[in-house]
Parts: C-alpha cells; structure tokens; sequence
C-alpha cells in the first residue's frame, strides 16, 4: 500500500465496513479484493462494457472508473452480487 491511503467508511449490501486503502484503488478493486465481493468485474477498465456496474447511492455507476471518498463522505453501494437478476 503506497502512502497515500485513505481511510473509508461505507455500507455495503447494508453492512458497515470501514478500512484504510490506497488512495488509487477503484471501487471494483476494493470490493473484489478486500471485501471477497465476486460479482462485480474488471473488464475493459474504461467504463464501456459494464462488468464493473455496481450501484452508489441508489445510482448505477462504473466500479472501474469509480473511487472511494474518505470516511468523512460515506457512500452507500450495492455491489452486483446482491442485486436483483433482470
């Protein structure tokens, strides 16, 4: 881990999770990684296929293109493992 990590503070699938990371860390990488959250994929690390799709505060968004905030600004995600099949 470089110097630069940050500490975070989320709710994950309604579970609290705080942690200290590095800074450049994505979110798909924090949740694959640190968290053992499988569904969620790297897939073209440029947004465009939507392996990465999670959702942050109730929006869907890119867990490749997306960083955590500090702990100050917690964020809510539902990574693609518990989301509802279409």
């Amino acid at each position: 881990m470089s110097n630069r990590a940050i500490n975070i503070s989320l709710t994950v699938n309604g579970e609290r999770v705080q942690g200290r990371v590095d800074a450049r860390k994505t979110l798909v990488d924090y949740l694959r990684d640190d968290l053992s959250l499988t569904g969620s994929h790297v897939g073209c690390e440029h947004g465009v296929c939507g392996a990465c799709t999670v959702r942050v505060d109730g929006e869907i968004v890119r867990g490749c293109l997306t960083c955590k905030r500090p702990s100050s600004n917690a964020m809510r995600c539902s990574a693609a493992s518990a989301l509802p099949a279409c």
